[in-house]
């Protein structure tokens, strides 16, 4: 405490009771798990609110042997994406689908 503060205590340091303080830590160690589950709670709930609000936005769409696509020109080449190149290339051809949302491109002479 600060000199003036000493000669004249606050109503907090006059009633202070050093057993009531420490039960009251008690208390509050044994519901700290409590609080913790409610945080983890919270936290769940806000990353499925947060991954369903983004998936609306989002729409699959999959492409099936013969489609015609255009390819992103940085899955291509990286290195050369400048601000005024094409961002897609193509067309292409679907000529197999690995897995959904994976395919095997081939262009339209057949290579």
């Amino acid at each position: 405490m600060i000199p003036i503060k000493v000669g004249s205590p606050s109503h907090r340091a006059i009633n202070f009771d050093e057993i009531s303080n420490e039960e009251g830590l008690g208390t509050n160690m044994e519901l700290i798990d409590e609080v913790w589950d409610q945080a983890v709670e919270k936290m769940d709930k806000y990353k499925e609110m947060t991954k369903e609000h983004f998936s609306k936005k989002s729409k699959v769409k999959n492409f099936q042997i013969g489609d015609l696509v255009l390819r992103d020109t940085e899955a291509s080449d990286p290195t050369n994406t400048r601000k005024l190149m094409p961002k897609w290339e193509g067309p292409y051809k679907v000529k197999e689908v690995l897995r959904p949302g994976t395919y095997k491109l081939m262009n339209m002479d057949g290579s």
